[in-house]
């Protein structure tokens, strides 16, 4: 027996957005701690004007690529529309349901009315009901549910506990457009139905839409499923996740180089922690052992990417996952020169490197350093006078070094180091920058092994010294 079904239902008017990954992964985690349930995929793509195949795409792809699976064929909305029309129909004739013809500027004009306290009903529309001319229209008409005026409705949500709304509180809202089109409020209750979805895990933003969408399970005689509305995540400054955030859609995270890992981790700590675990890392196998849906907090969580950086760090540095890093390389434009070029110079930047980046993206900007045939050093770096009496013997020993490897080379920089009595900053971050262009990263040694001798010693003989100063 089936014991749970859950849904996912995006719609195709964007890329997949962080908090909708954290529906999905939520659901898919629910779904995957019992053998007998589901989880089924819905693309709800009724909005026609702003939905595109290649948005479905990437929802489809970003939900892989997470690691997210479903167990059907992607329902399409779009294709159910004869369905929900039908529903629309039935509940017309059983009449739960009426035809309006209200213009927008008289409804506009009782809005008006409603948010100002001026009148107490929420009622939109109070003509077309009760007015038989209108009902026996065929055509040039919205649909409307009836709400009862009295009496309260009751939700008990996993997460967010009892909630309470009175009837008076909700509007006749419209079920079917005046072009003959469903509304999504109508859509996504009637496929849900014929589903069989049971449970539904979804934003809070959608809290109130369950006292609304209620009637027609009750009006239709059909069974109400359980509700887990959970909480939005926000930016750090507490307003919704945005792109001012920075990047909020999994196309663009994985782009930039984050890991499916790191998300998963950083999206389900968010209002989440496992119980007797001190390491904030945890991987999916563990989270779905652990994971409690009611344990979740009711309040909006802060997704921060400092946190994820520090995720994906982790992440990153497996050596497990270097497969990873060759495949994002593969996909990228600017690291696919650099890996048909020389693969193992790419691998072998990229594991010095690994402990002090975020994300593959980095590696960009840190490979173009050497792989630059035509590497020139910043011209006017002024350096200590004590480097500069040491720098043509430090050359010497550079260019007398035979075996070129780790061990060798970081042996004889530390005897001329000893021997000349000076100490490594000293020198050492003025050869760096003379390899590098920068003060800072990996040590000499390590900068050596990456460009070999040959490139090593070209870079160290276009300098010069002269009063102090490098010159070209």
């Amino acid at each position: 027996m089936t014991e749970m079904i859950a849904r996912f239902a995006p719609s195709p008017t964007g890329n997949l957005h962080i908090g909708s990954a954290r529906t999905a992964l939520i659901n898919f985690i629910s779904k995957s701690q019992n053998i007998n349930s589901k989880l089924y995929l819905r693309i709800e793509d009724t909005d026609k004007k702003r939905s595109t195949v290649e948005f479905k795409n990437n929802i489809i792809s970003g939900l892989k690529w997470l690691g997210i699976d479903w167990d059907n064929e992607p329902q399409i909305q779009s294709q159910n529309i004869n369905r929900h029309l039908e529903i629309a129909d039935r509940l017309l004739t059983d009449s739960k349901a009426y035809k309006c013809i209200c213009s927008e500027s008289k409804l506009s004009e009782r809005r008006k009315k409603i948010n100002s306290g001026e009148i107490t009903s929420k009622k939109i529309c109070i003509s077309c009901e009760k007015n038989t001319e209108v009902q026996n229209l065929e055509k040039d008409y919205v649909i409307r549910i009836k709400i009862p005026f009295e009496g309260n409705g009751i939700i008990e949500d996993v997460v967010q506990g009892n909630v309470e709304i009175k009837n008076s509180e909700i509007d006749d809202y419209v079920l079917v457009r005046r072009d003959g089109t469903p509304t999504y409020m109508l859509s996504v209750v009637v496929d849900d139905h014929d589903l069989g979805v049971n449970f539904i895990i979804r934003g809070d933003d959608h809290l109130n839409n369950y006292f609304r969408q209620k009637f027609i399970y009750e009006y239709m005689n059909w069974k109400i499923p359980r509700y887990a509305h959970i909480p939005l995540i926000h930016g750090e400054d507490g307003s919704k996740l945005s792109k001012r955030h920075g990047a909020v859609n999994l196309i663009d995270l994985k782009a930039q180089g984050y890991l499916p890992e790191a998300i998963i981790n950083n999206l389900i700590l968010l209002g989440w922690s496992p119980k007797n675990q001190d390491d904030e890392i945890i991987q999916l196998n563990s989270i779905i052992s652990k994971f409690d849906l009611k344990s979740l907090s009711k309040s909006a969580s802060i997704f921060s990417y400092k946190k994820l950086d520090y995720f994906n760090n982790y992440y990153l540095r497996q050596e497990k996952n270097l497969g990873l890093f060759i495949n994002y390389c593969q996909s990228n434009l600017n690291l696919q020169k650099y890996i048909e070029k020389d693969k193992e110079k790419l691998i072998r930047i990229f594991n010095i490197y690994k402990k002090d980046i975020s994300q593959y993206g980095e590696m960009i900007n840190i490979a173009k350093i050497y792989f630059n045939l035509n590497f020139e050093t910043t011209k006017n770096e002024k350096f200590q006078e004590e480097f500069n009496n040491s720098f043509n013997n430090f050359l010497k020993l550079i260019n007398n070094i035979k075996n070129w490897e780790y061990e060798v080379i970081n042996l004889e920089i530390k005897n001329f180091l000893k021997k000349n009595n000076i100490k490594f900053p000293v020198f050492g971050k003025p050869i760096r920058y003379l390899l590098t262009n920068n003060y800072n990263g990996p040590s000499i040694t390590d900068i050596f092994m990456i460009l070999g001798r040959e490139q090593s010693l070209e870079r160290l003989n276009k300098y010069k010294i002269s009063n102090g100063r490098l010159r070209r």
